[in-house]
């Protein structure tokens, strides 16, 4: 995958059996990084997706990183998938200030 022409790499990542690891595989690429579990709608806290994203940083580089759900959200009610959004914004959001620091 690192010789394709594949320009972003998109990951499940949050409530996932992949090893975060294998980001380094694909260094380089841009990766979206699942950070929220779509299969359920408990609605993770904004620590819970900073935690994801600071773990995905240890193999990709922040400017490649593409904070992301982990698939559609179409199958959870417009309640849910809003907190899920606002908690993707928000972990997101303390990241960067992190990155900012």
């Amino acid at each position: 995958m690192q010789q394709s022409n594949i320009d972003i790499v998109s990951l499940e990542c949050q409530n996932s059996h992949v090893p975060m690891d294998l980001i380094e595989l694909i260094r380089g690429k841009k990766v979206m990084v699942g950070a929220i579990d779509v299969a359920t709608n408990d609605i993770e806290t904004p620590e819970e997706v900073a935690d994801t994203l600071r773990k995905a940083l240890q193999f990709v580089d922040a400017d490649k990183l593409y904070p992301s759900t982990n698939c559609g959200m179409a199958p959870l009610s417009r309640e849910v998938a809003r907190g899920k959004l606002h908690a993707l914004s928000a972990g997101a959001a303390i990241v960067r200030q992190e990155l900012s620091v």
